[in-house]
């Protein structure tokens, strides 16, 4: 699928690889019609309506809006035992404070290095998680290729 804008009969297709669990290839007339169907009546219209995207039933076109666009913001996938990222950089902030803090007041083994050192330590751990964090991101984003994000 394009970024931009994606045909509803390609849309359909995705929709029903991913819903019955195989490739795009495999998806059977009436899996592809089924999907077609519920996007055609229900799904694509309310999303017009919301103005998350553009479509209208004469066209087989689908466009993005910019309220659609906004919303990948709030896209975040949390698989199984995964927590949100915002509970993951809120525990990486505690521990780096508890860090800080024990450097600071000179408590063994923290006092061996400087303080420097430590802050240097807590810039590279929140420096890795947001590269890490940016790169799960892309990977998850909806229309990256493969399955959903909820599916992988």
């Amino acid at each position: 699928m394009r970024a931009e804008s994606a045909e509803i009969g390609e849309l359909a297709e995705h929709v029903a690889a991913w819903e019955n669990g195989v490739d795009v290839a495999e998806v059977d007339s009436t899996q592809r019609r089924r999907a077609y169907v519920a996007l055609h009546q229900t799904h694509l219209p309310r999303l017009d309506e919301a103005g998350v995207l553009r479509y209208e039933s004469t066209r087989e076109e689908i466009e993005l809006t910019e309220t659609g666009e906004d919303l990948r913001v709030y896209m975040d996938v949390v698989r199984g035992n995964d927590i949100p990222w915002s509970e993951f950089y809120l525990g990486l902030s505690a521990f780096a404070a508890a860090l800080v803090t024990v450097a600071w007041l000179d408590f063994y083994p923290f006092s061996i290095g400087g303080d420097a050192a430590y802050a240097a330590l807590v810039v590279a751990l929140f420096a890795a998680t947001s590269v890490v964090h940016l790169v799960r991101s892309r990977r998850n984003r909806l229309g990256a290729g493969g399955d959903p994000p909820t599916a992988r």
